[in-house]
């Protein structure tokens, strides 16, 4: 390890999109990579994104480590806890998405279906849930293509909800816990919006986003649907996020029984099962988590 601490004691604290380890003696933070590429992507966009104002965590060393088995793996302060105040994630999205992509040529373009049905010949699923979300993938790739987005390029964090900004009583900003992309910010919006006011937060939690969000449009730039459920878009940009969220649950099937209870119970529930753990506009009957 690039610190003082016993690898031994360091505790798991998220395994999605990538392994975060927590080194308690030090109060850091490792970030195990897939690849030396999206190692080099994230210290490089917590580096950019500083640049432009926000806040942000810095990483320990502007280098990419290497740990056991020799992974990719990047060391952060523990920014603290994730903050219960919406209005903190929208500012932060709100100045990554000013941020013309023009200043950063080397950000990757934002395509969810890359790399999205990897891990699923091997997950334990039966072959009518793999023909599935093959399917489901292929058609919304195609209404994916399709899609008028209503604004041009931009910076994006392409997270899979309210991308959380963190307090350690000092201060308060994001943990970079993906690449930055080039892409369209109704992706972000879209996703912020189903993780809370859809399926765990309340409305109020969302209106308080979007209040906060919107009040950082230069004048000009106020999109025609402020409210981002009304865009004709939202329901493909929705269900994308929906099916990258439940492959990220089939690709971790391997780690215990419950995860694999839950991806078969979420697959069943996108190919219709009455009691979906989501509520778009139903009673919501049985839980995501």
């Amino acid at each position: 390890m690039a610190t003082a601490d016993d690898a031994r004691q360091a505790e798991l604290v998220s395994d999605s999109p990538n392994h975060l380890w927590s080194l308690p003696a030090s109060r850091t933070l490792a970030v195990v990579h897939p690849d030396l590429d999206e190692a080099w992507a994230l210290i490089k966009g917590a580096q950019f994104l500083r640049e432009h104002r926000v806040a942000v965590t810095a990483p320990w060393y502007t280098d990419v480590r290497t740990g056991t088995e020799g992974r990719a793996v990047t060391f952060w302060p523990d920014p603290g806890k994730p903050s219960a105040d919406t209005s903190l994630s929208a500012w932060v999205t709100a100045l990554t998405h000013r941020i013309d992509p023009a200043s950063a040529p080397w950000l990757r373009e934002h395509d969810p279906f890359a790399h999205l049905l990897d891990g699923l010949d091997d997950a334990p699923l039966d072959d009518a849930a793999r023909r599935f979300l093959r399917e489901r993938t292929a058609q919304l790739r195609e209404e994916w293509d399709y899609l008028d987005w209503p604004t041009p390029d931009t910076v994006v964090l392409g997270a899979l909800g309210m991308v959380p900004v963190h307090d350690d009583g000092v201060h308060v900003g994001l943990l970079l816990r993906r690449p930055l992309m080039r892409g369209h910010r109704e992706w972000d919006l879209v996703a912020a919006r189903w993780r809370s006011e859809l399926l765990t937060g309340p409305r109020e939690d969302h209106r308080t986003y979007a209040d906060t969000y919107f009040s950082y449009e230069r004048e000009g730039r106020i999109p025609a649907h402020p409210y981002i459920g009304a865009w004709s878009g939202y329901q493909v940009v929705r269900d994308v996020v929906v099916l990258t969220t439940v492959m990220d649950t089939v690709r971790r099937t391997h780690l215990d029984a419950d995860t694999r209870r839950k991806a078969a119970h979420r697959v069943a529930c996108l190919r219709g099962a009455p009691s979906a753990p989501w509520n778009w506009g139903q009673r919501m009957e049985c839980t995501w988590t």
